[in-house]
């Protein structure tokens, strides 16, 4: 009997080992990260933190002089000798105008992946709508990044953004001062 049961296992063995077994690994390596990896965006539909700081600065000047004289004058004569009386209106206008635009923008926007080119690098959108006051405010970006530019904690300074393009919406308004105002309305 333990002759028979060890022929059989011996047979069972053989059987096993003489066929081709195949089994899939849990292991795969294109979507392998290491528990002690860095969380960056690396593939299609991942986000990205953008820290958009960006200072654009514009000066024009330019200058114009005009000046207007109307004069106005009247001379009579009386028995005591002659009244020189002179009436004049001028005008004169001077000016000379300076045009200073700054423009600083500081803001996070979240972005995702939504392709990546021919040379590895990563073609981010995001967009991010505030309303302020009752006043839509909204932020676009777009650009291509190389993933060495992200940093560790999966953040992304708006400076690394290659072809980047940066939309910042939003109405401002400014109010007049009241002797401006009047002089416009004057023509002035």
């Amino acid at each position: 009997m333990f002759h028979s049961k060890a022929t059989y296992f011996a047979l069972l063995l053989s059987a096993i080992f003489s066929m081709n077994l195949h089994a899939t690994s849990l292991f795969n390596e294109h979507s392998f990260s290491a528990l002690t990896a860095d969380k960056r965006a690396m593939s299609l539909g991942d986000t990205v933190t953008v820290v958009v700081l960006e200072n654009a600065q514009a000066k024009s000047r330019s200058g114009s002089s005009n000046a207007n004289d109307i004069s106005i004058s009247a001379a009579g004569s009386s028995p005591q000798g002659s009244w020189p009386y002179a009436l004049g209106i001028g005008a004169d206008y001077s000016g000379d105008a300076v045009i200073s635009r700054n423009g600083y923008i500081k803001a996070q926007i979240t972005a995702v992946v939504s392709e990546i080119d021919q040379f590895g690098n990563l073609v981010i959108n995001g967009t991010q709508n505030i309303t302020i006051d009752g006043e839509l405010q909204s932020i676009e970006l777009s650009g291509r990044v190389r993933p060495v530019d992200i940093m560790a904690n999966n953040t992304l300074l708006s400076s690394r953004i290659m072809d980047a393009k940066i939309t910042f919406t939003g109405e401002e308004q400014e109010s007049e001062g009241v002797l401006s105002s009047l002089f416009s309305w004057l023509g002035f």
